[in-house]
């Protein structure tokens, strides 16, 4: 890989190659080669000290994060200590800290993400319809909007638009006690 653009190799490929014993002033093959490789160690050097620099920051966040909660134990410990000394309670309480970070989970694709709280939801709706009205009293059925066909109150296998209908249930006799 070189870090030369496509028209500064193009240049140095031609004083390299057709125009390698023409010189214009103090511009020659040897020059813009010598030059051209003197740019190309200078880019390796940025990038070995880039990827320094990031070491040297994770470094540093996880140096922080060890303070911050080593500080968090420090500052529970000294509340308790000054339990009876109004004034130092009252400076230890003015202190807020910031919560340690949790270590995340690896993000799911946003397409199967949508896929399943959609899926979450359409079933979340379809018991929570049941199970408010109660099943016994008015039983639901799930109907796709998509094509009209009545469904089991069951998950279908691919997330699908539904709508729950609920028939009115007549009230029961009532038996008088």
């Amino acid at each position: 890989m070189t870090s030369l653009s496509p028209p500064l190799q193009a240049v140095v490929a031609l004083f390299r190659g057709p125009l390698a014993e023409v010189r214009f002033a103090d511009i020659d093959a040897a020059g813009l080669t010598q030059l051209a490789a003197e740019v190309e160690a200078a880019a390796a050097d940025v990038e070995q000290q880039e990827a320094k620099l990031v070491e040297l920051k994770q470094s540093l966040a996880q140096r922080q994060e060890s303070l911050l909660v080593l500080a968090q134990q420090a500052l529970a410990y000294a509340r308790i200590y000054a339990e009876n000394d109004e004034a130092l309670s009252a400076e230890l309480n003015d202190i807020v800290l910031p919560r340690a970070a949790k270590p995340r989970k690896p993000a799911t694709p946003k397409a199967a993400r949508s896929e399943e709280s959609a899926k979450d939801s359409a079933d979340t709706t379809a018991a929570e319809a049941q199970s408010a009205t109660g099943a016994a009293e008015s039983p639901a059925r799930v109907v796709q909007e998509s094509e009209g066909e009545e469904e089991p109150s069951e998950a279908p296998s691919a997330p699908v638009r539904r709508k729950v209908q609920r028939k009115l249930a007549r009230p029961a006799a009532r038996e008088s006690v």
